[in-house]
Protein backbone atom coordinates (compact mmCIF):
# COMPACT_ATOMS: atom_id res chain seq x y z
CA UNK A 1 0.00 0.00 0.00
CA UNK A 2 1.42 3.36 -0.93
CA UNK A 3 1.70 6.14 1.69
CA UNK A 4 -1.01 8.29 0.10
CA UNK A 5 -3.60 5.50 0.28
CA UNK A 6 -2.55 4.63 3.82
CA UNK A 7 -2.98 8.29 4.89
CA UNK A 8 -6.49 8.40 3.43
CA UNK A 9 -7.55 5.17 5.10
CA UNK A 10 -6.20 6.26 8.47
CA UNK A 11 -8.45 9.36 8.39
CA UNK A 12 -11.66 7.34 8.06
CA UNK A 13 -12.07 6.51 11.78
CA UNK A 14 -11.58 10.18 12.71
CA UNK A 15 -14.20 11.25 10.18
CA UNK A 16 -16.61 8.61 11.42
CA UNK A 17 -16.16 9.83 15.00
CA UNK A 18 -16.79 13.45 13.97
CA UNK A 19 -19.86 12.36 12.00
CA UNK A 20 -21.40 10.55 14.97
CA UNK A 21 -20.67 13.39 17.39
CA UNK A 22 -22.33 15.90 15.04
CA UNK A 23 -25.27 13.56 14.43
CA UNK A 24 -25.91 13.09 18.15
CA UNK A 25 -25.62 16.82 18.84
CA UNK A 26 -27.88 17.76 15.93
CA UNK A 27 -30.52 15.21 16.94
CA UNK A 28 -30.44 16.26 20.59
CA UNK A 29 -30.57 19.99 19.91
CA UNK A 30 -33.17 19.51 17.17
CA UNK A 31 -35.49 17.58 19.46
CA UNK A 32 -34.99 20.01 22.33
CA UNK A 33 -35.46 23.06 20.13
CA UNK A 34 -38.50 21.58 18.44
CA UNK A 35 -40.12 20.78 21.76
CA UNK A 36 -39.29 24.22 23.14
CA UNK A 37 -40.88 25.98 20.18
CA UNK A 38 -43.88 23.76 19.53
CA UNK A 39 -44.82 22.84 23.10
CA UNK A 40 -43.60 25.64 25.37
CA UNK A 41 -44.39 28.58 23.11
CA UNK A 42 -47.51 26.75 21.87
CA UNK A 43 -47.64 27.86 18.20
CA UNK A 44 -48.37 24.29 17.03
CA UNK A 45 -46.36 21.79 15.05
CA UNK A 46 -46.92 23.37 11.63
CA UNK A 47 -45.64 26.80 12.66
CA UNK A 48 -42.80 25.21 14.65
CA UNK A 49 -41.77 23.25 11.57
CA UNK A 50 -41.89 26.44 9.51
CA UNK A 51 -39.71 28.30 12.00
CA UNK A 52 -37.07 25.56 11.95
CA UNK A 53 -37.26 25.26 8.16
CA UNK A 54 -36.50 28.97 7.83
CA UNK A 55 -33.61 28.67 10.31
CA UNK A 56 -32.26 25.66 8.43
CA UNK A 57 -32.43 27.38 5.06
CA UNK A 58 -30.75 30.47 6.48
CA UNK A 59 -27.92 28.32 7.89
CA UNK A 60 -27.49 26.54 4.56
CA UNK A 61 -27.30 29.87 2.70
CA UNK A 62 -24.64 31.16 5.08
Amino acid sequence: MNPKTHARLSEVPELALVFWILKILATTFGETGGDAVSMSLNPGYLLGTGIFAVLFLAAVMV
